[in-house]
């Protein structure tokens, strides 16, 4: 009696692990994807493997998991499409030296006011956000600083260069600033990403670090830049 109790038992197990593992065919066929719905869902077992427990979870008790992210997607236009440009330029900013970053000047240099007549015809309604960020650059150099971007609102980045023929602006996404997330497409010593009336309004739901890249593409000399922004 014990030994077919003990078969049994036996029994109810492996028929409970083989349903666990895709012992029925049918189901082993199936294809699985992911959405909000299947967070924290075990892996399906692999034939002739043993299952493996879900990791454990890290939202907060009570709380449904965001789906995973996937890259970010640009905030502005992206011009620099050949692999050998973008490989250069990202160099260029990797090495970059930091804008200095502070308040607007009572008396406005040359470059700041070219910034403040920029942003009152590309950046209408928007307010500065954060501090000016300045820098002298030679031909084809690089100045960088970082930014914090809000879901809550929406974003214009100005720049303007005294005596620099051709100022472009780049925008880099976090975490490792090797994705562009912005351009700003003009010719001539303003650049501008945002523009309105098509600002740029963030979706990640948290405030992000971006990198901001001046770069004087042509001609040299003094360069102001600031973040504008505005409620969604």
């Amino acid at each position: 009696m014990k030994r077919s109790l003990g078969l049994f038992a036996l029994s109810a197990i492996a028929l409970g692990f083989s349903l666990a593992c895709g012992g029925n065919k049918q189901d082993a066929k199936a294809s699985f994807s992911f959405d909000s719905s299947d967070a924290g869902a075990p892996p399906a077992c692999q034939a002739g493997q043993p299952c493996q427990a879900a990791p454990a979870s890290t939202c907060p008790p009570g709380q449904a998991c965001p789906p995973p992210q996937g890259p970010a997607a640009p905030l502005g236009s992206v011009y620099t499409t050949d692999p050998n440009a973008l490989a250069t330029l990202l160099a260029a900013a990797a090495a970059a030296g930091s804008a200095w970053l502070g308040p607007a000047a009572a008396v406005a240099d040359p470059a700041e006011a070219g910034l403040r007549a920029a942003a009152a015809q590309y950046a209408p309604g928007m307010s500065p956000d954060g501090q000016v960020a300045k820098g002298n650059l030679a031909e084809d150099g690089h100045i960088d600083f970082v930014v914090n971007m809000d879901p809550s609102k929406c974003y214009a980045i100005v720049a303007y260069g005294a005596g620099i023929a051709d100022l472009d602006v780049n925008l880099l996404a976090p975490p490792l600033y090797n994705f562009l997330a912005g351009q700003d497409g003009m010719a001539g010593p303003t650049a501008v990403i945002g523009a309105a009336p098509k600002p740029m309004c963030p979706v990640i739901p948290m405030a992000v670090p971006y990198k901001i890249d001046l770069h004087a593409k042509k001609g040299g000399g003094q360069v102001a830049a600031q973040l504008y922004s505005k409620p969604k």
